[in-house]
């Protein structure tokens, strides 16, 4: 019962092997088979033959499988199963055992879609799109290592290049935040913009302020120029004039639960953020001024002027403080 479970396991082992490719319809010339060389095989696999029992297909070999460099379990095989492998796999050269030496995978393996084999790459995960290295490919299925861990991910639906998606991503349905899309709305393409992603489904812009949840089918590339750049130095709002000469310096507030701070300096006001300093144009007009990016008014910063020269933000007094 051991002898035949070790078999079986062995003989399963050899049989992932044919996971990246099938046995040709007609066999060529049938190869000799060496022991004790390592062969290599598609997806990154290879075994070794140390020996077999007789010359007949149903003959057991002494084989062992290996993932990279690391040797499996060691186990009996049919020879005949063991010689169909010859049809698809070669003599491992000695750059194919450095790269499985170091943990890497076997050169110039590819895939249609233009990912490589060691390409860095992003699969869906427990944890949303996570970075993995690819190291083997099945066609459309890429077995790829993520947080420590071997799994296969296939494509497009769970594996995207980094970096912005190409046009043989986007026929296969994949787009990217930010992505400038027409989206079959009501029964018209209109122009839009992919302002969320849940796996293939992705949330668009559509008229009347709204957001609907589209599937790939009902999105394609926008046809339409880029949008112009937005123009710096125009006023927020007619009446405006810029604040350079007015509000210079470093103006910050005092007590309380933190510390508000804004500098001034020739027309522009630099506020401290999370992922560092913001700068935005001021404008002011009478009692009121505006911290303003150009083209995102709904960011605009309104801030009411004090007479005593104080500044009432959203988030509480200001005054000078500095130079």
């Amino acid at each position: 019962m051991l002898e035949r479970t070790r078999s079986l396991f062995s003989s399963r082992i050899l049989a992932r092997i044919f996971w990246t490719a099938a046995l040709p319809a007609t066999l060529a010339a049938q190869a000799p088979l060496q022991f004790g060389v390592i062969y290599q095989c598609p997806a990154g696999q290879s075994f070794k033959v140390y020996s077999c029992a007789a010359a007949d297909a149903s003959a057991a070999c002494d084989t062992q499988a290996f993932n990279g460099a690391q040797p499996g379990q060691r186990g009996p095989a049919p020879r005949g199963q063991v010689m169909a492998l010859l049809q698809l796999c070669h003599v491992q050269s000695p750059a194919e055992a450095q790269a499985a030496a170091r943990g890497g995978p076997p050169a110039g393996q590819a895939s249609s879609n233009g990912i490589k084999v060691g390409d860095q790459v992003e699969v869906v995960t427990g944890f949303g799109w996570t970075p993995a290295k690819v190291l083997a490919i099945n066609g459309n299925s890429y077995r790829v290592l993520t947080n420590g861990v071997t799994v296969t991910k296939d494509y497009p639906s769970e594996v995207r290049r980094l970096g912005g998606a190409t046009a043989q991503d986007h026929a296969a349905g994949q787009y990217r935040l930010g992505d400038r899309v027409q989206v079959n709305f009501e029964g018209r393409w209109v122009e839009s913009k992919v302002v969320t992603q849940m796996n293939m489904e992705y949330q668009v812009e559509v008229p009347g302020n709204r957001l609907v949840w589209a599937k790939p089918e009902n999105l394609r590339p926008s046809t339409a120029p880029p949008p112009a750049p937005p123009k710096s130095g125009v006023p927020p709002q007619a009446g405006m004039v810029s604040c350079a000469g007015k509000f210079e310096g470093r103006y910050a507030s005092t007590g309380g639960f933190g510390t508000v701070t804004i500098t001034f300096r020739s027309g522009k006001a630099i506020v401290p953020g999370i992922n560092g300093d913001e700068t935005l144009e001021c404008w002011m007009r009478g009692d009121k001024m505006i911290l303003h990016e150009p083209g995102k008014p709904e960011l605009d910063m309104p801030i009411d002027i004090n007479n005593d020269g104080t500044l009432q933000t959203p988030l509480g007094e200001i005054k000078k403080k500095g130079n």
